[in-house]
């Protein structure tokens, strides 16, 4: 497990939002998940996150997202920053899972309260004390500003993960950025815009499956070239978005599964009752990506 500062070190550059992968029949693809992994790691990649949506982690029974965990941390070991996840559970099995993601050897636990009780400021700041106290804490979404206030001097409150409202994520990056590591959710257009006073991590979705366009991509960012960044999310990253808002199995189909078959990566398959792609529809999305020069 490492260090508050090492963490910090390391949470730049693109970040691997883990799919759960599933094999044809719905049982969970270990293997297919670990094969993202070390795409990803090849890459250069130093962050691995499960999260609650591209995990699809409300379609797993509490096992099966034990058993997730425990195959990634220990395929992953201390290669990345290794970020676990809850399912919205109320406070008694939020801190449990703290626990077993603790003694497994996660880096961060992303905490993330139930959408249906949200509570006031002050109980989310009591709920989010309480997992600090067995294990080291990630928020995600637009937590209230005012709990950040009340929780901004917890010692394991550390990172923040962020992908709604691009004034609030400025107003918690300039209020808070220089104690809790941040990771900006909507991939290279959305962290374009927050570049170079922003966030420096982002979720990323090349990574996956065929990473050169992330690699130019952060590359370009680095030498502070931010046109030829622009020009990339837009040549690859938004034809992907137009694409994925047209096609039948929509955009975790795209990103997260069909993407990963085409480059023989992981299988298409999802759990019903969410629709899989066909082979022709395999077949066009071949023809596509290779339309972007990208196979």
């Amino acid at each position: 497990m490492k260090s508050p500062d090492e963490i910090r070190g390391l949470m730049q550059g693109p970040c691997l939002s883990l799919p759960t992968v599933f094999k044809r029949d719905g049982d969970i693809d270990h293997e297919g998940m670990r094969n993202v992994i070390d795409v990803a790691l090849d890459a250069g990649c130093q962050i691995v996150m499960l999260t609650w949506g591209d995990s699809l982690v409300s379609l797993l029974t509490d096992t099966e997202l034990a058993q997730v965990h425990r195959n990634v941390i220990e395929h992953v070991g201390n290669r990345a920053v290794t970020i676990g996840c809850d399912n919205q559970w109320a406070l008694p099995k939020a801190i449990e899972f703290g626990r077993y993601v603790e003694a497994l050897g996660f880096d961060l636990y992303m905490v993330r309260p139930a959408e249906w009780a949200k509570g006031t400021p002050e109980t989310l700041a009591d709920h989010f004390r309480a997992i600090a106290q067995v294990t080291r804490v990630m928020l995600v979404g637009m937590v209230p500003l005012r709990t950040c206030e009340l929780i901004e001097n917890v010692p394991n409150v550390l990172a923040f993960k962020e992908d709604l409202a691009i004034d609030y994520a400025h107003e918690v990056q300039m209020r808070w950025g220089d104690r809790w590591a941040m990771v900006t959710g909507g991939a290279h257009k959305r962290h374009v815009l927050f570049h170079p006073h922003g966030p420096r991590a982002w979720l990323d979705i090349f990574i996956r499956f065929h990473p050169q366009p992330t690699v130019d991509f952060w590359n370009a960012l680095k030498r502070d070239d931010t046109r030829t960044a622009w020009d990339i999310a837009l040549r690859y990253e938004q034809k992907l978005w137009d694409l994925a808002a047209q096609v039948r199995y929509e955009k975790d189909g795209l990103f997260a599964h069909a993407l990963l078959e085409v480059y023989d990566v992981a299988p298409r398959w999802r759990r019903s009752p969410a629709p899989d792609p066909t082979d022709e529809e395999l077949d066009q999305l071949r023809d596509f990506m290779r339309g972007l020069g990208l196979m």
